[in-house]
């Protein structure tokens, strides 16, 4: 009995051994550099799971271990292609896009899902319907209409930095104030002021949801396929259950009530056929094709993906303007103007378009440190790419996994001369033409690129002209300079949080 037990474990132990060399024979055969990484880890998770350095780092390192345009990774008995080339990206993201239309699914596959039914996640013909159905709300004339909102938000959130008059400020914590009050009234239709309201329930959840400890992301990365398979998800209940409440409480009581308001509840009322003013018009076929979850899920993508990219986004844009002091002045100057102009009436939708220097600063922190780390997609159509580095052609087949490192990119010397400093002349007018759009991809790339691009740029505009009209921002005692990342987090954050000193502008 005792032999057979041992023979079984033996047989088991072998197998296992086998499935977890798999991705490693197959790099072999086809003939490309691959990382072997710790033999049940992976490729780089070792540095994530013992929290010795932060994402950001690990996606740079896995960029500068090898010079070839397209190399092999790999997890927990599955692999993924590392795609570094600039020429690679534009083929798999634009150019040969009906080879790549799906996303790596890193989360649940269940119905129940809220992370796996957002556009983000959305595969095959339900993406394309679902970002064709948002899109309108987008495009310039939505933008225009929305902006009114974004720029009472900005002035209430400077207004109540005039009034407390504090002499340092916690970037991070107020940036995420200011993004949480945004959302909380384009996305579902509701005013707060998270300043003025510090535990209101919207922020709390907010909050408690995007706080994504780094174990978890880690599982969900190295063990992508077990993680799947036990249904494992982000969102916990309590968090589906909230978000489902309040999205469908609003649609049935805008509809009970006759209530219009153009935001993303409104968008979602009118793929049900539900708002006020379609009830009077014939429904369209697919308009119950939608499921509650699915529903949900839009609204609570614009919420996942803006409250703590936009706040990040904000807070190292704080961060780099105590740094370089220069920028900052030059910055004011372009308020100044702005404001000028204006000749006392507020801020309008042109004038913030017309903020050059302002969109060049923002453009430089997400090209310095993008939040989205890499962009992913998946193969729904055989093909063999070409690296003109090695001159090798790679079959990847059908369910493959693809990873372009946007951090490695956007670091690299060869794309962008001295990329540690911090220079927003590189997105002039005359020298963003120069910058190849492949090695530049913070918001992705292709039909697949994030959809509230230019939202989330109006977003942070809109503060950055009401608040560095008002303050000046000067380094903290407490302030991290040179920035570095707390590799205990998966945030864009120092240890002890992004700190200013803040003055009144005389």
């Amino acid at each position: 009995m005792i032999v057979l037990i041992i023979s079984a474990l033996v047989i088991i132990c072998a197998l296992f051994y086998y499935w977890i060399q798999k991705p490693r024979r197959y790099f072999e055969e086809i003939g490309i550099e691959y990382d072997p990484g710790p033999l049940f880890i992976g490729s780089f998770g070792l540095d994530g799971i013992l929290k010795r350095n932060h994402f950001f780092d690990i996606a740079q390192k896995a960029y500068n271990m090898f010079e070839s345009g397209i190399v092999g990774g790999y997890n927990m008995g599955g692999y993924a292609f590392l795609v570094k080339s600039p020429e690679l990206i534009r083929q798999i993201t634009i150019t040969d896009f009906d080879h790549f239309r799906d996303r790596t699914r890193f989360f649940s596959d269940s119905e129940d899902s809220l992370i796996g039914g957002t556009l983000f996640h959305l595969v095959g013909q339900k993406w394309k319907d679902m970002r064709s159905s948002l899109t309108p709300a987008f495009t310039g004339s939505k933008l225009r209409a929305v902006f009114v909102l974004l720029r009472d938000i900005s002035n209430d959130t400077v207004e109540h930095l005039k009034n407390t008059k504090p002499n340092e400020l916690n970037l991070k914590d107020f940036m995420t104030r200011y993004a949480n009050d945004v959302i909380a009234t384009t996305a579902f239709g509701f005013h707060i002021n998270s300043n003025r309201e510090p535990d209101n329930e919207f922020f709390k959840m907010g909050s408690e949801v995007t706080d994504v400890s780094l174990t978890k992301l880690f599982f969900l990365l190295s063990c992508k396929k077990l993680a799947t398979l036990i249904g494992f998800d982000l969102v916990s209940k309590k968090h589906h259950t909230y978000f489902m409440k309040l999205v469908l409480g609003a649609m049935k009581h805008r509809q009970t009530h006759d209530i219009f308001r153009p935001d993303m509840i409104n968008m979602m009322m009118e793929l049900r056929g539900m708002a006020v003013h379609y009830k009077d018009q014939e429904k369209n076929e697919d308009q119950n094709n939608w499921s509650d979850v699915e529903i949900v899920a839009q609204c609570f993508l614009f919420f996942f993906a803006a409250f703590d990219s936009v706040a990040s986004a904000l807070a190292l844009i704080g961060q780099e303007l105590i740094e370089n002091p220069g920028v900052q002045d030059k910055l004011r100057e372009e308020i100044n103007e702005v404001t000028e102009r204006l000749n006392g009436n507020p801020l309008t939708y042109d004038a913030l378009k017309s903020m050059k220097y302002a969109e060049a600063i923002v453009l430089e922190t997400t090209r310095k440190w993008p939040t989205q780390i890499f962009i992913d997609r998946v193969c729904t159509k055989a093909i063999v790419l070409h690296d003109s580095i090695t001159g090798k052609d790679i079959p990847i087949k059908v369910g493959d996994d693809l990873q372009m490192p946007i951090a490695g990119l956007q670091r690299d010397p060869k794309f962008f001369p001295d990329p540690t400093k911090f220079d927003p002349e590189r997105f002039n007018e005359e020298n963003k033409r120069n910058i190849d759009p492949s090695t530049y991809l913070p918001f992705g790339s292709g039909p697949r690129m994030c959809i509230g691009n230019r939202f989330a740029m109006l977003e942070i505009k809109s503060l950055m002209y009401h608040l560095f009209k008002e303050f000046k921002f000067e380094p903290h005692e407490k302030s991290v300079i040179p920035l570095k990342l707390n590799r205990k987090s998966t945030k864009f954050e120092p240890v002890g949080g992004f700190w200013v000193k803040i003055t009144p502008v005389e």
